[in-house]
């Protein structure tokens, strides 16, 4: 009877986690969704203003104040519209310099091209195109050409984070984070400051300092590996984050009370305001032509 009674115990038990590697798995899934939903919002956001008359006559004009201006009034329109938070555009100039930064008039010059690979790919295609990449900070970055007449101007760059994503899965109870590889602080050196696990850097989550402190005792390099965890009544889920080059940059981390497991309803639900992914695979380009343009998103 003991022997009877352990087999299913063990039957149980392997049953139990099972299910809850599958859980972890559905959330992770539609964590990436939600994300994939926000780079496609940042990248709709830059190709409609990629067009805006306003801004290609800042471009011709090279009047900084009109772009800023024309950047103050298009953002808050646009924020309502979609009913986002946070948005934010930055305008370079056609040789990959920092032109205008709708957060701060006075910072402009920095030669971008020398740490922002998305930059130095748009001058290269004249694409556009949107991905998770690294600047002074790591969230998703949208970025168009400016054509005039057909010449290339300039290029503009739409900046969302991950706080939509995070406001979505807090609703369903579900924790979130963002890891960054620590040798990357050499480019994003203000986030030195932020807690670090095992060379790791939290760029972004959406819980309390216990919260984290939580996450913190459970999470490891190993662990992150692994992808599933399970400790204090909690479920632990992990995976990679690659940057527009396909290389990883570090991870994507959700975890959440075992209690939910009983409403599985909640975790194979869609988050997402589609029931669907968004895939979008060719785009009108900036210029007049009759030919589409493929739009990278990575």
């Amino acid at each position: 009877m003991l022997t009877l009674g352990f087999l299913i115990y063990r039957a149980n038990h392997n049953l139990y986690i099972e299910d809850a590697k599958n859980s972890v798995e559905s959330v992770l899934g539609l964590t990436q969704e939600l994300i994939a939903h926000e780079k496609q919002l940042a990248l709709s956001i830059a190709l409609i203003l990629s067009e805006n008359e306003a801004l290609k006559m800042g471009y011709v004009k090279n009047d900084r104040k009109k772009l800023y201006e024309t950047l103050q009034s298009e953002i808050p329109k646009l924020k309502k519209y979609l009913q986002i938070e946070n948005l934010e555009v930055q305008l370079h100039t056609k040789d990959a310099k920092a032109y205008v930064r709708s957060w701060d008039f006075e910072d402009y010059g920095d030669d971008l091209s020398t740490f922002r690979k998305g930059i130095t790919l748009l001058q290269q295609s004249k694409k556009p195109l949107v991905s998770i990449e690294l600047g002074k900070r790591l969230n998703i970055k949208a970025l168009c050409p400016i054509f005039e007449k057909n010449e290339f101007v300039g290029s503009l760059e739409v900046i969302i984070n991950f706080d939509e994503v995070a406001q979505k899965l807090s609703a369903k109870k579900i924790n979130f984070v963002i890891l960054m590889d620590k040798a990357l602080l050499d480019i994003g050196e203000w986030m030195k400051e932020l807690p670090q696990i095992d060379g790791y850097v939290i760029v972004r989550n959406n819980c309390s300092v216990g919260c984290v402190n939580s996450f913190m005792s459970v999470a490891s390099a190993s662990i992150m590996q692994q992808g599933f965890a399970r400790s204090n009544g909690a479920l632990f889920g992990f995976t990679p984050l690659f940057d527009i080059e396909a290389k990883q940059v570090g991870y994507i981390g959700i975890w959440f009370g075992e209690s939910l497991l009983k409403e599985s309803l909640l975790l194979r639900a869609s988050l997402a305001p589609h029931s669907a992914p968004l895939h979008v695979k060719t785009l009108e380009p900036a210029i007049e032509s009759s030919t589409p343009q493929e739009v990278l998103i990575r």
